[in-house]
C-alpha cells in the first residue's frame, strides 16, 4: 500500500513540476531577454544559408518576428540549425524554445509536443529523377531505391504503402550527392524544396518525376504542455498574417503565392 502511494506521489510531483516548467518557460525568455529558435539552414525556401553564409528564409523571417513581439527587438533571437531527425529532441532536452523548422502537422508528433497555430499549408512529397526517367507514379518506385531524409513525416508511407527501398541520409547535401552518384532512381521530399533545386544550373538536368499527392499543414512546435508560451506565439502569427507579412516573405523567398496564407492574412486583417 505505502509503495503504492509512494509511486502516486513521485508520478504527480512529476507531472506538477513538468507543468511548472512549461509556465516558466516565456518568463526564463524574458528574463534571457533571447529566444532560442531550431530552424532548418539546408531547406529553401523556409530555411537556408544565402551566399555570405546568413541564415535565411521564410520560416527565419518569421522566427525573427515572434521575437520582437515577444521581446521587443527581433535580434534577440538565437538561432539553433536543426534536421529532421532531431529537432523534437532538441526541443524536448530544453535546448530551444522552440522550432520553426518544416515541421509537419500529425497526430503521432502531436502526442510528444504542441504546434503553433498553422501557418503554411504545403504541397508534400514529389520525386526529385533524371530529366530521362520514365518512372513517373508513385507506384513504380516499389523495390528501387529511393533517397530521402532521415525524420520526414511520410518516410514511412514511402516503406510501407509504396514499397520503396528508401535510403535515408542525415541531410540533404548527402542525399543530393547520393542521386547524383546514380545510387538511387530519384529523391523523394518536399516538393516546393525540389522544384527549387531544378532552378539550379547543376540541376537542369532533373525534373519532377512524381507529383504530390497531398497538401500537408506545417506549423512550429513548443514543449508539450507549454500553453503560455504557445498562446503569445500564436497571438505574434496572428498579427503578423493580419499585416500581409507571410504574404511579403512569399515573395522574397521566390515562393508561390498560397490561397491559404492569402486567405489567413485577409480574415486576421479584418478582426
Amino acid at each position: 500500500m505505502f509503495k503504492s502511494i509512494g509511486f502516486a506521489l513521485l508520478a504527480s510531483t512529476g507531472l506538477l513540476t513538468a507543468s511548472a516548467v512549461c509556465a516558466d518557460t516565456l518568463d526564463t525568455i524574458k528574463e534571457r531577454d533571447k529566444l532560442v529558435v531550431g530552424v532548418k539552414t539546408d531547406y529553401a525556401p523556409y530555411g537556408y544559408l544565402n551566399d555570405d553564409g546568413e541564415i535565411v528564409g521564410f520560416e527565419i523571417e518569421l522566427a525573427k518576428y515572434v521575437a520582437k513581439e515577444l521581446l521587443g527587438s527581433e535580434e534577440k533571437i538565437e538561432l539553433v540549425p536543426v534536421v529532421a531527425s532531431n529537432r523534437i529532441d532538441f526541443l524536448a532536452s530544453g535546448r530551444l524554445d522552440v522550432i520553426f523548422a518544416t515541421l509537419g502537422i500529425s497526430a503521432a508528433r502531436d502526442e510528444v509536443i504542441d504546434f503553433t497555430t498553422q501557418y503554411v499549408s504545403a504541397a508534400g512529397p514529389s520525386i526529385l529523377a533524371p530529366e530521362a526517367s520514365k518512372l513517373t507514379e508513385w507506384e513504380q518506385y516499389e523495390g528501387r531505391p529511393v533517397c530521402g531524409i532521415q525524420g520526414s513525416y511520410f518516410n514511412k508511407k514511402m516503406t510501407e504503402e509504396f514499397g520503396m527501398n528508401l535510403i535515408a541520409f542525415k541531410s540533404q547535401t548527402e542525399a543530393y550527392r547520393a542521386l547524383k552518384d546514380n545510387r538511387c532512381v530519384g529523391m523523394v521530399f518536399d516538393d516546393m524544396t525540389l522544384r527549387l533545386k531544378t532552378l539550379e544550373p547543376e540541376w537542369t538536368d532533373y525534373k519532377i518525376a512524381a507529383q504530390p499527392y497531398e497538401f500537408a499543414p506545417m506549423g512550429g512546435g513548443v514543449r508539450e504542455g507549454d500553453t503560455v508560451l504557445k498562446e503569445a506565439i500564436d497571438k505574434a502569427i496572428h498579427k503578423a498574417e493580419g499585416e500581409g507579412k507571410l504574404i511579403e516573405w512569399e515573395a522574397e523567398f521566390n515562393m508561390p503565392a498560397s490561397e491559404y496564407i492569402a486567405e489567413r492574412a485577409k480574415t486576421a486583417g479584418a478582426e
